[in-house]
């Protein structure tokens, strides 16, 4: 047993300084660090119809279909963003998600809270509601969306659920959904993509709730480390 120690210890050293074994560990190190990468997105956001303006910052939440899944290692997945016109308009995001939960049986399970005071229309919304996807086998990049919320619509309290579809290809997605909330619907049509060597995160989501409508721009730096 000690003389096959004793080889394999040497064989071990021989090859640690062999150039081509230097050349193999640092293709080894280069694959396992590219199936590591942390990502990092920080931007603005601004509503075209409202004029707000403000921020956004998060970890691949909203980058998630078109990130490679082996890519996007974290497991929680997060965005924050925040507007504001600097008087008493605002609008408040957050959104926490598990990445592929219950062994990948889902693509994500997002808790989302969301808050807008817009006293021009004399609007104030909460809505806070547990939203998923769910991906087609018979098909190419296709997902059911599905969410179940509490939304307070001025004085006005409903839960809601809501069904679309997303359609997801190389560096872009697209979808569209609804949301019934007992006496009115919420209509939700979003695109995002990745541009400039995927470097750059562009989204354009627009929202209508009963008569209100809202329209979101946004664009984020994406940092992307092992």
């Amino acid at each position: 047993m000690k003389k096959i120690i004793v080889v394999f210890l040497g064989l071990f050293s021989f090859f640690a300084n062999s150039q081509d074994n230097k050349t193999w560990i640092d293709s080894l190190d280069q694959f396992t660090t590219q199936y590591n990468k942390k990502y990092f997105t920080i931007g603005t956001l601004y509503n075209a119809n409202i004029s707000l303006i403000g921020f956004q910052v998060g970890n691949g939440n909203t980058e998630q279909p078109i990130i490679h899944f082996e890519d996007l290692t974290s497991t929680i997945l997060f965005k924050i963003s925040a507007q504001t016109d600097f008087k008493n308009e605002y609008s408040l995001s957050n959104t926490v998600s598990w990445n592929y939960p219950f062994n990948g049986m889902l693509p994500l399970v997002s808790l989302n809270y969301d808050q807008s005071k817009i006293s021009e229309n004399n609007l104030f919304l909460r809505n806070i509601g547990l939203s998923t996807k769910y991906y087609l086998q018979c098909t190419t990049g296709l997902d059911v969306l599905g969410k179940i919320s509490h939304q307070r619509l001025d004085k006005n309290s409903n839960i809601g659920i809501g069904l679309g579809l997303q359609n997801t290809h190389n560096n872009f997605y697209y979808g569209l959904r609804a949301d019934y909330f007992m006496y009115y619907w919420n209509y939700t049509a979003f695109l995002h993509t990745l541009v400039i060597k995927e470097e750059i995160s562009f989204g354009i989501v627009y929202d209508r709730v009963e008569k209100f409508d809202f329209i979101n721009i946004g664009v984020s730096y994406v940092i992307s480390k092992s």
